[in-house]
């Protein structure tokens, strides 16, 4: 009886270790997309005003950048600096603006109906009322990934000049703060991020 050359059950679990390490990374991929995509339906649905995209080539496609800026109520006054931490969106017809800043969630949820974690910064101080305070929102959301084709025709919608249809960015805010890009309204057409 011949014996089995030495070394053949390691050749023989080295492609069954590599499947099976494939197959694991392929799994928490595809557990990580659900579960983004349930957490993105759970949450409360926001519209927030964006200025004009910049499309861009990147290594994994195109995107447009987003900028989230929406001019202040009369009488609100705009942060000084950077104000981080809890947001409060208070909802003004079809959009949510800024309501204040605050240490928690529940201070937050004093000052609007919606709380999301972010940054606020003042992009001018507007003295009168030709120059109104402007603030922009960082909300962990910059871009939105798309083909070239999409990306450019919304870029090039936002640039039409000065009757440039209103831009918004759809967000879904989660119970933990987190807000997650949805989608995007430009020129009343509405465009949704499909995942699957």
């Amino acid at each position: 009886m011949a014996d089995a050359p030495e070394g053949d059950g390691v050749t023989l679990s080295l492609p069954i270790r590599i499947v099976g390490a494939g197959l694991l990374l392929v799994a928490a991929l595809v557990a990580l997309v659900v579960y983004e995509g349930q957490a993105r339906a759970r949450g409360q649905e926001v519209r927030l005003a964006m200025e004009a995209f910049d499309p861009r080539s990147l290594l994994t496609g195109h995107y447009a950048a987003l900028q989230l800026v929406h001019t202040l109520p009369p009488g609100m006054s705009c942060p000084d600096g950077a104000a981080q931490g809890w947001l409060a969106l208070r909802p003004d017809g079809a959009v949510h603006r800024l309501a204040g800043v605050a240490a928690s969630r529940e201070a937050a949820l004093k000052l609007g109906p919606v709380a999301v974690r972010g940054e606020a910064s003042c992009l001018g101080r507007g003295g009168d009322a030709a120059e109104p305070q402007r603030v922009a929102l960082d909300i962990g959301i910059d871009r939105l990934h798309a083909d070239q084709q999409e990306a450019q025709a919304l870029e090039a919608a936002l640039r039409a000049g000065p009757d440039r249809p209103q831009a918004l960015a759809v967000v879904s805010v989660g119970r933990d703060g987190r807000a997650r890009l949805k989608g995007v309204v430009v020129g009343g057409r509405r465009t949704d991020l499909d995942w699957f």
